[in-house]
């Protein structure tokens, strides 16, 4: 089942909560989300919601045991699953299936998170099939990935699925050592005829969340935005030397790099495509 619409922050964790009281609750969901970490806070946000033995505040932690254990991750029948190296590992689902093998003490629920859940490979997807095939009544699967076609049809295909998009103010997110690396590889590939070979060599594997991509083309876009509209004094060689007509044009080819960002495009590609398009704005 997928549920229809982007759902903003906060409302992925009143739907589920609503779903709970209601006793509508499914034993696994796919949550497809454009900020992992924000997602993930906000699944921490409903478990303890739902177990809190006081009225849940955002600052239970410091009165209740329960949402403090949740916290520092010491609740028995809380584990997160994330990526043993390059895939998550069948040793792990089987150690989550051996603790979750008895019943939950401090919690309605066994629940298990799965973070980059894209990130199975054949055997450790096939280990937790029991779980997704013969549902228990008190374990919850939560599975978070960035794309949810990447994620293993078996397990896909037994969830419910969600879509967790978040509204991403660069202004506020912007930093320092992010804007250097902008301008580094900007100046990298200006006027270089290797710059194909510097995709490869330098920025090939150089973030590996897809979201980290779109941050670093949202921050070069609001860097030539900016330099258009403002005497910044950090400009870089290249936006000196091009005109105002073609900054605009990079800009545009920006923004379209983005869309092949989000619709799941391969990164390398997208890469050697914007390096060999930018090359006819350069004078």
């Amino acid at each position: 089942m997928i549920w229809g619409g982007s759902m903003s922050e906060s409302s992925i964790v009143n739907e589920l909560l609503k779903r709970y009281h209601e006793k509508k609750l499914a034993h696994a969901f796919l949550l497809e989300t454009n900020d992992s970490e924000r997602c993930f806070q906000e699944v921490i946000e409903l478990i303890k919601k739902i177990n809190c033995p006081f009225e849940f505040k955002r600052e239970c932690s410091k009165d209740c045991n329960l949402c403090n254990l949740i916290d520092t991750d010491n609740l028995p029948s809380l584990i997160t699953i994330n990526p043993d190296g390059q895939f998550i590992k069948k040793d792990q689902i089987l150690a989550m299936m051996e603790k979750f093998s008895t019943k939950p003490v401090f919690t309605k629920f066994n629940i298990y998170i799965v973070r980059e859940a894209d990130r199975f490979n054949s055997s450790s997807a096939n280990t937790l099939l029991k779980f997704l095939e013969e549902p228990e009544d008190d374990i919850l699967g939560i599975f978070i990935a960035g794309n949810k076609e990447n994620v293993i049809s078996t397990i896909r295909s037994r969830c419910q699925i969600f879509n967790c998009y978040y509204d991403i103010n660069i202004a506020d997110s912007l930093d320092d050592e992010l804007l250097t690396d902008v301008k580094l590889y900007l100046n990298a590939i200006y006027k270089n005829k290797d710059d194909l070979i510097y995709n490869k060599t330098h920025m090939s594997g150089y973030y590996k969340e897809r979201i980290e991509w779109e941050i670093f083309f949202n921050t070069m876009l609001y860097y030539l935005k900016d330099c258009y509209t403002s005497e910044r004094i950090d400009k870089i060689d290249m936006i000196k030397e091009v005109s105002k007509e073609n900054l605009i044009k990079m800009v545009v080819l920006i923004e379209e790099i983005l869309k092949y960002i989000k619709s799941n495009g391969n990164i390398d590609l997208i890469l050697d495509k914007f390096v060999i398009e930018m090359r006819q704005y350069y004078e």
